[in-house]
């Protein structure tokens, strides 16, 4: 295998040809993951696409149709998760937004069957986003997350979709430990 780096990117970012990335930004840190697989799972009728995304690290982020499902080997995990966010292409038609829960085990802590209560809607693209096409429709998730000493931890998530995928997110694990996601697509 023959390392190549992104171009345009930080020099640290060393890829493999021929695989598929997803470039990970935390506190202006960079780094890409390799995707490990892809796979479309029919649940009550609808379609929803699991990706696992792998680091050099022995880290891992499973992803469902763009939002964070499970992360294993950082600094904080998602062990489990349980939840039935709303469609994309549902969201993309309703002006209202669309409430839903998302049950999570974490971990540090032994925090199992967290419950946090999340909105969701069509949105703009938040300050500092990059610059997508034409067409890219965003949306944003308001979170409502409690936490481990008390009271409750209020964010947001935003999503660039294009063409039903999603692009481009903003999510957060911990409100320590937050994200942004671009995809890179197949490294020629």
């Amino acid at each position: 295998m023959v390392g190549t780096f992104l171009p345009g990117k930080d020099p640290a970012l060393m890829v493999t040809r021929g695989f598929e990335y997803l470039l990970l930004e935390i506190d202006g840190r960079k780094t890409a993951m390799a995707l490990g697989s892809r796979e479309q799972v029919v649940d009550a009728g609808r379609v929803m696409v699991h990706e696992r995304w792998y680091s050099g690290h022995r880290e891992m982020i499973h992803m469902v149709d763009g939002r964070i499902h499970t992360a294993l080997g950082l600094t904080v995990e998602w062990r489990g998760q349980h939840s039935a966010p709303p469609n994309w292409t549902a969201l993309a038609g309703s002006a209202q937004p669309e409430s839903w829960q998302r049950v999570l085990d974490l971990m540090p802590g032994y925090r199992f069957g967290q419950t946090d209560s999340i909105q969701t809607q069509a949105s703009t693209a938040p300050r500092g986003a990059p610059s997508l096409p034409a067409g890219t429709q965003w949306f944003m998730d308001t979170v409502r997350s409690p936490q481990p000493l008390g009271g409750d931890w209020l964010y947001s998530q935003y999503f660039a979709l294009q063409q039903g995928t999603v692009v481009y997110s903003e999510q957060c694990l911990s409100p320590k430990v937050c994200f942004k996601f671009k995809h890179l697509g197949l490294i020629p």
